[in-house]
Protein backbone atom coordinates (compact mmCIF):
# COMPACT_ATOMS: atom_id res chain seq x y z
CA UNK A 1 0.00 0.00 0.00
CA UNK A 2 1.37 3.41 -0.94
CA UNK A 3 0.52 6.34 1.33
CA UNK A 4 1.38 9.86 0.17
CA UNK A 5 1.25 13.30 1.75
CA UNK A 6 -2.01 13.85 -0.17
CA UNK A 7 -3.61 11.11 1.93
CA UNK A 8 -2.95 13.06 5.10
CA UNK A 9 -6.28 14.74 5.66
CA UNK A 10 -9.16 14.13 8.05
CA UNK A 11 -10.56 11.32 5.88
CA UNK A 12 -7.49 9.23 6.73
CA UNK A 13 -8.46 7.06 9.70
CA UNK A 14 -5.12 7.48 11.47
CA UNK A 15 -5.23 11.27 11.09
CA UNK A 16 -8.89 11.26 12.14
CA UNK A 17 -7.97 9.44 15.33
CA UNK A 18 -5.09 11.82 16.02
CA UNK A 19 -7.24 14.94 15.59
CA UNK A 20 -10.54 13.78 17.05
CA UNK A 21 -9.02 12.36 20.22
CA UNK A 22 -8.96 15.95 21.48
CA UNK A 23 -12.12 16.72 23.52
CA UNK A 24 -12.41 20.20 22.01
CA UNK A 25 -12.59 18.61 18.56
CA UNK A 26 -14.79 15.58 19.14
CA UNK A 27 -17.34 17.07 21.57
CA UNK A 28 -18.75 19.67 19.12
CA UNK A 29 -18.90 16.95 16.46
CA UNK A 30 -20.93 14.64 18.69
CA UNK A 31 -23.27 17.42 19.75
CA UNK A 32 -23.85 18.42 16.12
CA UNK A 33 -24.59 14.84 15.03
CA UNK A 34 -26.74 13.88 18.02
CA UNK A 35 -28.31 17.35 18.17
CA UNK A 36 -28.07 17.53 21.93
CA UNK A 37 -25.64 18.61 24.60
CA UNK A 38 -23.51 15.83 26.00
CA UNK A 39 -21.97 15.64 29.44
CA UNK A 40 -18.36 16.57 29.99
CA UNK A 41 -16.01 14.04 28.41
CA UNK A 42 -14.37 12.00 31.15
CA UNK A 43 -11.95 9.90 29.11
CA UNK A 44 -10.91 9.51 25.53
CA UNK A 45 -8.70 6.99 23.76
CA UNK A 46 -7.47 6.99 20.17
CA UNK A 47 -7.03 3.23 20.07
CA UNK A 48 -9.39 1.25 22.25
CA UNK A 49 -7.78 -1.74 23.96
CA UNK A 50 -10.44 -4.45 23.72
CA UNK A 51 -8.88 -7.88 23.99
CA UNK A 52 -11.20 -9.91 21.80
CA UNK A 53 -9.42 -9.75 18.45
CA UNK A 54 -11.22 -6.62 17.27
CA UNK A 55 -7.99 -5.08 15.95
CA UNK A 56 -7.69 -7.98 13.54
CA UNK A 57 -11.06 -7.35 11.97
CA UNK A 58 -9.95 -4.78 9.43
CA UNK A 59 -9.74 -1.60 11.52
CA UNK A 60 -9.18 -0.54 15.09
CA UNK A 61 -11.53 1.63 17.08
CA UNK A 62 -10.50 5.10 15.86
CA UNK A 63 -11.81 7.25 18.72
CA UNK A 64 -13.38 5.79 21.85
CA UNK A 65 -14.67 7.99 24.65
CA UNK A 66 -17.19 8.34 27.45
CA UNK A 67 -18.99 11.31 28.94
CA UNK A 68 -19.84 12.18 32.51
CA UNK A 69 -23.15 10.33 32.24
CA UNK A 70 -21.33 7.10 31.42
CA UNK A 71 -22.44 7.05 27.78
CA UNK A 72 -19.92 5.33 25.51
CA UNK A 73 -19.04 6.64 22.04
CA UNK A 74 -17.03 5.04 19.26
CA UNK A 75 -16.38 7.26 16.23
CA UNK A 76 -14.95 5.66 13.08
CA UNK A 77 -13.68 7.04 9.80
CA UNK A 78 -14.47 4.87 6.78
CA UNK A 79 -12.55 5.90 3.67
CA UNK A 80 -13.69 4.53 0.32
CA UNK A 81 -16.28 1.87 -0.32
CA UNK A 82 -17.47 0.04 2.81
CA UNK A 83 -18.73 -3.50 3.32
CA UNK A 84 -20.74 -5.11 6.13
CA UNK A 85 -20.93 -1.98 8.27
CA UNK A 86 -23.97 -3.39 10.06
CA UNK A 87 -22.04 -6.42 11.30
CA UNK A 88 -19.02 -4.33 12.16
CA UNK A 89 -21.22 -2.03 14.24
CA UNK A 90 -22.73 -5.04 15.99
CA UNK A 91 -19.24 -6.39 16.68
CA UNK A 92 -17.98 -3.07 18.04
CA UNK A 93 -20.99 -2.51 20.27
CA UNK A 94 -20.79 -5.98 21.80
CA UNK A 95 -17.08 -5.43 22.45
CA UNK A 96 -17.74 -2.10 24.14
CA UNK A 97 -20.38 -3.74 26.32
CA UNK A 98 -18.02 -6.48 27.41
CA UNK A 99 -15.33 -3.96 28.26
CA UNK A 100 -17.50 -1.52 30.21
CA UNK A 101 -19.75 -3.90 32.16
CA UNK A 102 -18.01 -4.89 35.38
CA UNK A 103 -18.23 -8.56 36.46
CA UNK A 104 -20.44 -7.75 39.45
CA UNK A 105 -22.79 -5.47 37.51
CA UNK A 106 -26.18 -6.51 36.15
CA UNK A 107 -27.29 -6.12 32.54
CA UNK A 108 -29.40 -3.17 33.66
CA UNK A 109 -26.16 -1.28 34.13
CA UNK A 110 -25.07 -1.63 30.51
CA UNK A 111 -24.04 1.82 29.31
CA UNK A 112 -25.80 3.73 26.57
CA UNK A 113 -23.56 3.40 23.52
CA UNK A 114 -23.19 5.08 20.15
CA UNK A 115 -21.18 3.74 17.22
CA UNK A 116 -20.80 6.43 14.57
CA UNK A 117 -19.25 5.81 11.16
CA UNK A 118 -18.19 8.81 9.08
CA UNK A 119 -18.11 7.53 5.49
CA UNK A 120 -16.59 9.27 2.50
CA UNK A 121 -18.99 7.36 0.22
CA UNK A 122 -22.75 6.77 0.33
CA UNK A 123 -23.09 3.36 1.99
CA UNK A 124 -26.77 2.81 1.13
CA UNK A 125 -26.91 4.92 -2.02
CA UNK A 126 -29.98 6.90 -0.97
CA UNK A 127 -28.29 10.27 -0.60
CA UNK A 128 -29.05 10.77 3.09
CA UNK A 129 -26.48 12.61 5.18
CA UNK A 130 -27.43 10.37 8.11
CA UNK A 131 -28.55 6.76 8.14
CA UNK A 132 -29.76 6.11 11.68
CA UNK A 133 -30.74 2.69 12.92
CA UNK A 134 -34.21 2.45 14.43
CA UNK A 135 -35.26 -0.73 16.23
CA UNK A 136 -38.96 -1.52 16.60
CA UNK A 137 -41.09 -4.58 17.31
CA UNK A 138 -42.33 -6.28 14.15
CA UNK A 139 -46.11 -6.16 13.97
CA UNK A 140 -46.18 -3.40 16.57
CA UNK A 141 -43.99 -0.75 15.00
CA UNK A 142 -45.15 1.84 17.52
CA UNK A 143 -43.16 -0.05 20.14
CA UNK A 144 -39.49 0.89 20.25
CA UNK A 145 -36.93 -1.82 21.01
CA UNK A 146 -34.73 0.02 23.49
CA UNK A 147 -31.49 -1.80 24.23
CA UNK A 148 -29.44 1.36 24.74
CA UNK A 149 -27.33 0.92 21.61
CA UNK A 150 -27.34 3.38 18.72
CA UNK A 151 -25.85 3.21 15.24
CA UNK A 152 -25.22 6.22 12.98
CA UNK A 153 -23.76 6.02 9.48
CA UNK A 154 -22.84 9.45 8.09
CA UNK A 155 -22.44 10.13 4.38
CA UNK A 156 -19.97 12.82 3.30
CA UNK A 157 -21.31 12.58 -0.27
CA UNK A 158 -24.87 13.41 0.80
CA UNK A 159 -27.58 15.02 -1.30
CA UNK A 160 -30.33 14.94 1.35
CA UNK A 161 -29.81 17.29 4.31
CA UNK A 162 -31.22 15.33 7.25
CA UNK A 163 -28.65 16.51 9.79
CA UNK A 164 -28.00 19.75 11.65
CA UNK A 165 -26.18 22.41 9.65
CA UNK A 166 -22.98 22.15 11.76
CA UNK A 167 -22.89 18.40 11.10
CA UNK A 168 -23.48 18.98 7.39
CA UNK A 169 -20.61 21.48 7.33
CA UNK A 170 -18.35 18.85 8.87
CA UNK A 171 -19.36 16.33 6.19
CA UNK A 172 -18.80 18.89 3.43
CA UNK A 173 -15.31 19.45 4.81
CA UNK A 174 -14.58 15.70 4.83
CA UNK A 175 -15.91 15.38 1.28
CA UNK A 176 -13.86 18.33 0.00
CA UNK A 177 -10.63 17.13 1.54
CA UNK A 178 -11.15 13.53 0.44
CA UNK A 179 -12.01 14.46 -3.16
CA UNK A 180 -9.63 17.43 -3.37
CA UNK A 181 -12.42 19.94 -3.89
CA UNK A 182 -12.35 23.65 -2.99
CA UNK A 183 -14.13 24.67 0.21
CA UNK A 184 -14.32 27.91 2.18
CA UNK A 185 -14.19 27.25 5.93
CA UNK A 186 -13.23 30.78 6.98
CA UNK A 187 -16.63 31.34 8.63
CA UNK A 188 -16.32 28.26 10.83
CA UNK A 189 -14.06 28.50 13.87
CA UNK A 190 -14.55 24.78 14.46
CA UNK A 191 -13.53 23.63 10.98
CA UNK A 192 -10.65 26.10 10.97
CA UNK A 193 -9.39 24.52 14.19
CA UNK A 194 -9.79 21.01 12.74
CA UNK A 195 -7.98 22.01 9.56
CA UNK A 196 -5.16 23.61 11.53
CA UNK A 197 -4.74 20.42 13.57
CA UNK A 198 -4.38 18.42 10.35
CA UNK A 199 -1.86 20.93 8.98
CA UNK A 200 0.13 20.68 12.22
CA UNK A 201 0.38 16.94 11.68
CA UNK A 202 1.51 17.43 8.08
CA UNK A 203 4.14 19.94 9.23
CA UNK A 204 5.62 17.41 11.65
CA UNK A 205 7.94 15.38 9.43
CA UNK A 206 8.50 12.71 12.04
CA UNK A 207 4.78 12.26 12.63
CA UNK A 208 4.07 12.12 8.89
CA UNK A 209 6.66 9.41 8.36
CA UNK A 210 5.29 7.53 11.34
CA UNK A 211 1.71 7.68 10.05
CA UNK A 212 2.75 6.57 6.57
CA UNK A 213 4.80 3.68 7.92
CA UNK A 214 2.09 2.55 10.30
CA UNK A 215 -0.61 2.76 7.61
CA UNK A 216 1.47 0.69 5.21
CA UNK A 217 2.34 -1.93 7.83
CA UNK A 218 -1.25 -2.26 9.00
CA UNK A 219 -2.53 -2.67 5.46
CA UNK A 220 0.08 -5.35 4.73
CA UNK A 221 -0.91 -7.25 7.84
CA UNK A 222 -4.61 -6.95 7.02
CA UNK A 223 -4.01 -8.39 3.57
CA UNK A 224 -2.10 -11.28 5.12
CA UNK A 225 -4.86 -11.84 7.67
CA UNK A 226 -7.55 -11.94 4.99
CA UNK A 227 -5.46 -14.29 2.88
CA UNK A 228 -5.02 -16.71 5.76
CA UNK A 229 -8.67 -16.57 6.76
CA UNK A 230 -8.15 -15.04 10.18
CA UNK A 231 -11.01 -12.59 9.81
CA UNK A 232 -13.54 -15.38 9.42
CA UNK A 233 -12.38 -16.83 12.72
CA UNK A 234 -12.73 -13.49 14.47
CA UNK A 235 -16.22 -12.94 13.03
CA UNK A 236 -17.36 -16.27 14.45
CA UNK A 237 -15.90 -15.35 17.81
CA UNK A 238 -13.55 -18.32 17.99
CA UNK A 239 -11.30 -17.40 20.89
CA UNK A 240 -8.46 -19.75 19.97
CA UNK A 241 -8.48 -18.62 16.36
CA UNK A 242 -8.46 -14.97 17.41
CA UNK A 243 -5.48 -15.43 19.70
CA UNK A 244 -3.57 -17.38 17.06
CA UNK A 245 -4.28 -14.55 14.63
CA UNK A 246 -2.99 -11.97 17.11
CA UNK A 247 0.23 -13.94 17.54
CA UNK A 248 0.57 -14.32 13.77
CA UNK A 249 0.16 -10.59 13.30
CA UNK A 250 2.79 -9.90 15.98
CA UNK A 251 5.26 -12.22 14.26
CA UNK A 252 4.74 -10.49 10.91
CA UNK A 253 5.24 -7.05 12.43
CA UNK A 254 8.40 -8.24 14.17
CA UNK A 255 9.69 -9.53 10.85
CA UNK A 256 8.92 -6.25 9.07
CA UNK A 257 10.77 -4.29 11.76
CA UNK A 258 10.63 -0.57 12.47
CA UNK A 259 8.22 -0.81 15.41
CA UNK A 260 8.77 -1.09 19.16
CA UNK A 261 7.51 -4.10 21.09
CA UNK A 262 5.06 -1.84 22.92
CA UNK A 263 3.60 -0.60 19.63
CA UNK A 264 3.24 -4.16 18.35
CA UNK A 265 1.53 -5.17 21.60
CA UNK A 266 -0.92 -2.28 21.19
CA UNK A 267 -1.75 -3.05 17.57
CA UNK A 268 -2.10 -6.80 18.15
CA UNK A 269 -3.93 -6.38 21.48
CA UNK A 270 -1.46 -8.61 23.30
CA UNK A 271 0.28 -8.19 26.63
CA UNK A 272 3.74 -6.69 26.28
CA UNK A 273 5.28 -9.69 28.07
CA UNK A 274 3.73 -12.02 25.51
CA UNK A 275 5.15 -9.98 22.64
CA UNK A 276 8.57 -10.02 24.31
CA UNK A 277 8.39 -13.81 24.52
CA UNK A 278 7.38 -14.05 20.85
CA UNK A 279 10.35 -11.85 19.93
CA UNK A 280 12.72 -14.00 21.97
CA UNK A 281 11.46 -17.18 20.30
CA UNK A 282 11.77 -15.79 16.78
Amino acid sequence: MSVSIADINLSNDLVFGEVMRQPENVKPFLEAVLEKKIAEITYIEKQQDIKDGIHLHGIRLDVSLADGAGTQYDVEMQTGRAYDLERRIRFYQSSIDRKTLEPAESYRQLRESYVIFVCTDDYYGRGLALYKRKSVIEGAEDLAYKDGSHAYILNAAFTVKNLSEPALEFLRYINARYRNLPIDISDSDYLTRIDRAVEDIKADKGKVERLMTLAAKLEDVRIDARREGFEAGVEKGIEKGSHDAQIGMAKRLLTKGGMTLAEIADICVLDLDEVKKIAEDE
